[in-house]
């Protein structure tokens, strides 16, 4: 398993709360699918009611995971760099593939 400290895991209450919106989408999907086919045929209040359930069950979902989260005040600040393997912070500079060289000079020659 990816053991790391910037890995972060998922909270098991974050979790359900994601499968909770993620079943009420899938409620939402089969009864509009079924609703399509006509499968209820002239009841369509279970139809309407599975529907209302999906709409609740991601509004649970959503509503919980953005309280529980709150992704509006935790956020990655990008100018702050993150730390590497080493406990540093990382520098684009020290582990470029190819050096950048402010002192060089074009090659190209007028014609």
């Amino acid at each position: 398993m990816y053991n790391d400290k910037n890995f972060k895991t998922a909270h098991p209450l974050t979790f359900g709360l994601s499968l909770t919106a993620g079943t009420g989408i899938v409620l939402m999907i089969t009864a509009l699918a079924l609703g399509v086919m006509h499968v209820a045929g002239e009841n369509t209040s279970a139809l309407g009611m599975i529907f209302a359930l999906g709409v609740v069950l991601t509004v649970i979902g959503i509503g919980g995971w953005l309280s529980v989260t709150r992704p509006f005040t935790h956020f990655d600040d990008i100018n702050q760099p993150v730390e590497d393997d080493h406990g540093h912070a990382a520098h684009g500079d020290d582990h470029a593939i190819v050096p950048h060289d402010d002192h060089s000079v074009s090659s190209h020659e007028s014609h």
